[in-house]
């Protein structure tokens, strides 16, 4: 035992290529995730400032760091079995002098632990103390750096216990495929908790375990069709393309680890450019939701006449209203208390500010003014209490509200996808004179929306003649901060960018049995540019796959995962209120240019032996 100990830290200090390459992509992992978590708390520090409350941008946060870790882990699986494959050669010999497959696994272990621990904390380590230097911002960072050094040692022992074995048995590869099928369970159940709760410990995985998956899927499914074109152009003529695509379907291993480590890449970029587009996109929609209009003033005394604070206010237009709250059969619970918005329907369109696609005043006062049975009371209601009461246009529905307390019947003129100024953006909207009428008890407004075009100067009129009451109007600085969240996603794919051309240049060198091949093909008449040609056209299909792969896997996270995203930046945005996918075309054409131009350098800087003849050689 000792022996095989004292081997593999001879191995290990002979490994000074090694080293130097997994100090470097320690570093720029630490970097990257420093750099992120400070740029998330810079914008969390500029939302404190700004009044806002940030309990939405941890999910955010949370998943950016997730898909990061998916893709430094992957990085880190591929670069130590690299590191334990090259002494394939070596561990053959071993085999064949009587060394035990067990110790040969104890050594691989201990070789990638002594390499990942010594050149991961010195990089990561070294980059944290650079990123503190640079930004002067608090010695945390450079213990974040060190968090990613433990993580990248700790995934390098595993993935050396792997690659320790020359010929994994039966039994391994069943483990593994036990291991895909329970990774495939947790990504629907992490997947499904997000989208059903929000952000906790498993769903945040839940868009790095969908990527991962779709883009290993996407992956497989391209081999598979790599090999039947290798197939059909078997009888070709042509060298470059029947060697490059019979060598990819021969072998896939080596090149389908490049395609997956630049799916992910891809994925993220594609993901985080749809986020940033599609908050965007929302515009001051979801503040609009929340206050209604210009303004709303809510808690007016008894003794104080909406109209006096409309007139305070210099607005162009006033609305009254009043809230009150109905306690309705449930499937959530017994009963629920769901909110009515009685309003002056008539002056809808002046007052109430149209979100296009979610709230249609002019369509809302023309179904509100419907004419109906005698007794009964037009109403819109939102889409999620529908669902919950089984309710559909023309259905009528008994009203037995509090504060004040009346009853009256509704019937259902329309089914809207969410109700402005109400807790949680649901309930009723009727007319406040029609109610008035057909419960016969007096419901006294108190609550007046306003429509101005100055509504920070109408406001701080109000406040100064009526400081009693409570007035709110949209922040532009919310649709701000929920754009702003997306930094730390753009921090997220830049830096899977990077890492994913560090892996490719760890393992564009040619050794091994693909070193033997290109010295077989260049000494029966390829030549050494042919063969060249060939390693970088297998290398060159491999990109678009990872890219093609990367694409669709991205496509579908983003579809699934980027809506919820939204709305937890927007504060807890009601599901009905539409998020659509957008993508931002100019960042995201960037990454990708910046991947392919970078990995297309790589796969065409094909490193050769220089003893071809050597190699061949020593095969036979």
């Amino acid at each position: 035992m000792s022996g095989v100990i004292r081997f593999a830290f001879r191995r290990a200090a002979s490994a000074r290529a090694s080293l130097v390459a997994m100090a470097v992509f320690a570093g720029l992992s630490g970097t990257v995730v420093a750099a992120a978590t400070t740029v998330d708390a810079a914008r969390v520090d500029r939302a404190t400032a700004d009044g806002l409350t940030t309990g939405g941008s941890g999910g955010v946060a949370a998943v950016a760091v997730g898909l990061l870790a998916l893709s430094i882990a992957l990085a880190v699986v591929l670069s130590t079995v690299e590191v334990t494959r090259s002494r394939a050669g070596e561990t053959r010999l071993l085999l064949a002098r009587g060394m035990a497959p067990r110790w040969l696994v104890t050594m691989a272990v201990v070789e990638t632990a002594v390499v990942t621990t010594v050149s991961s904390v010195a990089g990561a380590l070294g980059a944290g103390l650079l990123v503190w230097a640079l930004t002067t911002t608090v010695p945390q960072i450079a213990l974040t750096a060190t968090g990613v050094a433990m993580i990248i040692v700790g995934t390098s022992v595993s993935a050396g216990v792997l690659a320790g074995r020359e010929n994994p048995p039966t039994r391994a590869v069943a483990v593994a495929i036990a291991v895909i099928v329970v990774i495939a369970i947790i990504t629907g159940v992490a997947t499904w908790r997000l989208l059903t709760f929000g952000v906790d410990p498993l769903s945040f995985l839940a868009p790095s375990l969908l990527l991962l998956v779709v883009a290993a899927a996407s992956t497989v499914l391209a081999l598979s069709v790599l090999r039947m074109l290798s197939r059909a152009v078997a009888r070709k003529r042509g060298l470059i393309v029947v060697t490059a695509l019979r060598r990819l379907s021969r072998r896939p291993g080596r090149s389908a680890a490049s395609m997956v480590a630049v799916a992910i890449a891809v994925g993220m970029s594609v993901v985080a450019a749809a986020y940033i587009s599609s908050a965007d996109g929302l515009g001051d929609g979801p503040e609009s939701l929340r206050v209604g209009s210009d303004l709303r003033v809510v808690t007016i005394p008894v003794d104080v006449a909406p109209s006096a604070i409309a007139d305070a206010a210099r607005a162009e237009a006033a609305m009254e209203g009043r809230q009150l709250v109905a306690s309705m059969p449930s499937t959530r619970s017994d009963r629920d208390r769901v909110p009515i918005l009685a309003l002056e329907s008539d002056k809808l369109s002046q007052v109430m500010t149209e979100i296009p696609g979610v709230v249609d005043p002019g369509d809302w006062f023309e179904r509100l003014s419907r004419p109906a049975d005698a007794g009964r009371v037009p109403a819109l209601v939102s889409q999620d209490v529908a669902d919950d009461l089984g309710l559909v246009e023309g259905d009528s529905l008994a009203l037995d509200a509090s504060s004040p307390t009346l009853t009256a019947d509704m019937v259902i003129a329309g089914v809207v996808p969410v109700i402005p100024g109400t807790p949680g953006s649901r309930g009723f909207v009727v007319d406040l004179a029609r109610l008035t009428v057909v419960s016969g008890e007096s419901v006294e407004p108190n609550q007046l929306w306003l429509a101005s075009d100055d509504p920070s100067a109408s406001a701080a009129l109000i406040e100064r003649d009526y400081p009693q009451v409570v007035v709110l109007t949209p922040d532009p600085a919310v649709a701000a901060d929920r754009v702003g969240q997306g930094s730390v996603l753009q921090v997220s794919a830049i830096g899977s960018v990077l890492i994913a051309l560090t892996l490719l240049v760890l393992r564009g060198g040619v050794s091994g049995t693909d070193a033997r091949e290109a010295a077989l093909l260049a000494i029966v008449g390829a030549g050494r540019r042919g063969a060249t040609t060939v390693v970088a056209a297998q290398n060159t299909t491999a990109l678009v796959v990872g890219f093609v792969a990367g694409i669709i896997g991205g496509a579908v996270t983003a579809v699934v995962t980027v809506p919820a995203a939204v709305r937890w930046a927007s504060g807890n945005l009601p599901a009905a209120y539409p998020v659509g996918i957008q993508v931002d075309g100019p960042t995201l054409l960037a990454l990708l240019a910046v991947l392919l131009v970078g990995g297309l350098a790589i796969a065409w800087w094909v490193r050769l032996p220089r003893a071809l003849a050597r190699l061949v050689r020593e095969d036979e």
